[in-house]
This record gives C-alpha cells, sequence and structure tokens, in this order.
C-alpha cells in the first residue's frame, strides 16, 4: 500500500512528524498514494479532509488529540506502519458525504463537518427551512443560528449544541437550533435543504463564507464521498456508543 503522510503543524504531532522524517521519508514525498495517514485530533482529520478531498483517496488517523472520534489508538507506531505498507493489515473503512453549499447558484464549497449560519451569540436572525423529504416543510425559526451536520462533524459542534450523534456510515443529518424560540433538534435523511434568512453569515466546516440575505437562497446539497479508515471496528463502534449515549443515567 503507498501512503502519503499529511504533516501537522500541531505541537503534539512533532514527535510523531520526526518518526515520519527518519524512518519513512518516502511517505512524505508519495505522488500516488492510495491512503492518506492524518496525525492529531479529530480537527487534525477534518483539516486533512478539507484540503484534499476532491482527490477520492481515503484516510486513515493516528490518534494524538482530545477526543479521537475519528482516529486509530496506535502504541507500536513503526509497526502499524510497516504492516500497513506490506498491506498486512485489515481496515475496516466507514463512508460519508460532505455538505456542498450553493447560494443563489453559486457554488460556495464543501462542509466536511456542518454548515453553520449566524454570527454571534446575541444575535437574532430569521430562518426557514425546507428538507427534501418533508421532515421540515417552510420551517419557521428565529434564534442566534443553526447547525447542519454530516455523520462525521455530529461529534464536533453538532455535539456540543446537544445534537445527536450520528453513525458514521449513516445517511442522515443533524439539525440543531442554537439559542432559538422554537426547539430543533432533528435527524433527517441526507437530502436537499433550502435556507432562507435575513443576514446570517453562512460558515462551512468553521471556514466563513458569505452572508445569506433576505431574498437570497441557501440550497445543502449531498456532497463529495469520503471514507476513514479504522484498524479496531469495534473500539470505533464502541466509542460512538458511548458518547451517543451521554444522557443516560
Amino acid at each position: 500500500m503507498k501512503i502519503k503522510y499529511l504533516l501537522s503543524k500541531d505541537k503534539r504531532v512533532v514527535k510523531f512528524n520526526k518518526l515520519i522524517e527518519t524512518n519513512f521519508p518516502q511517505l512524505l514525498n508519495e505522488e500516488n498514494p492510495d491512503i492518506y495517514l492524518v496525525a492529531g485530533g479529530d480537527g487534525a482529520m477534518l483539516h486533512a479532509i478539507h484540503d484534499t478531498i476532491d482527490t477520492g483517496i481515503p484516510y486513515i488517523g493516528k490518534a494524538l488529540g482530545t477526543f479521537n472520534f475519528l482516529m486509530n489508538r496506535v502504541e507500536d507506531d513503526r509497526k502499524i506502519i510497516r504492516q500497513l505498507l506490506e498491506d498486512k493489515l485489515k481496515i475496516d473503512y466507514f463512508e460519508s458525504n460532505a455538505i456542498t453549499a450553493y447560494l443563489d447558484g453559486e457554488r460556495l464549497g464543501d462542509a466536511v463537518n456542518d454548515v453553520i449560519l449566524g454570527d454571534k451569540l446575541t444575535g437574532y436572525h430569521y430562518f426557514n427551512i425546507s428538507t427534501e423529504f418533508g421532515d421540515l416543510s417552510n420551517f419557521d425559526i428565529y434564534g442566534s443560528g443553526i447547525c447542519i451536520s454530516t455523520t462525521i462533524g455530529s461529534t464536533a459542534f453538532n455535539y456540543n449544541n446537544n445534537g445527536r450523534i450520528l453513525p458514521l456510515d449513516s445517511d442522515l443529518l443533524s439539525i440543531t437550533g442554537v439559542v432559538c424560540n422554537r426547539y430543533l433538534n432533528d435527524i433527517v435523511p441526507f437530502g436537499e435543504i433550502q435556507i432562507k434568512s435575513d443576514g446570517a453569515r453562512i460558515y462551512l466546516t468553521n471556514v466563513r463564507s458569505k452572508v445569506l440575505k433576505k431574498g437570497s437562497e441557501l440550497i445543502l446539497k449531498k456532497g463529495p464521498r469520503i471514507k476513514i479508515g479504522f484498524l479496531d471496528r469495534e473500539d470505533f463502534l464502541k466509542r460512538r456508543i458511548e458518547i451517543a449515549h451521554r444522557f443516560r443515567k
């Protein structure tokens, strides 16, 4: 297997970067990889996907972060990398999709984990939401913002906003309201979503984009396919289940 290591500037990854540079320098210059290797936390994985999403190449992560929901906990780095290079390890892939956003027909870009609309926590905006399969139809809501999260992003802002944790290989989206006048905490099929507002700013995976002004329409559609690899499927599923059940006593 040909591996491309995506270098990280995270201080927690300095030693791992050195290990790669010293023992596996070919991973830094691989031009035709079968898989991307990412080290760090979930944020590192999300940034790596965001930067390389158009390649269609799968990812595998080395856990060096805090929560590591998208990463693999590995003790013997040299051994694992050698086994990957020699195709001696079974990798279980979970697949998901990014969200592609369009503002009045203009493509804004892809969101790996979520699309957030709003501005300040004390802001107050109008939102009108309709989903392709009718779960929300001309749903009017006022508040600081709304979050539309992918399965990958459901453990990020969505999680902190009390949204549901989605199975990584499901075809679902989580939609939550941020300090709103009506309760909004829904799971919907991954289809087209139409949103109108009166001036909320659009954020794609924490990247500030344009403003959704009155009279304009934001369309969210299913975007590029993403594959993330895991060496221990059971450990991965256990961690997802544990966090999904966080409200149980």
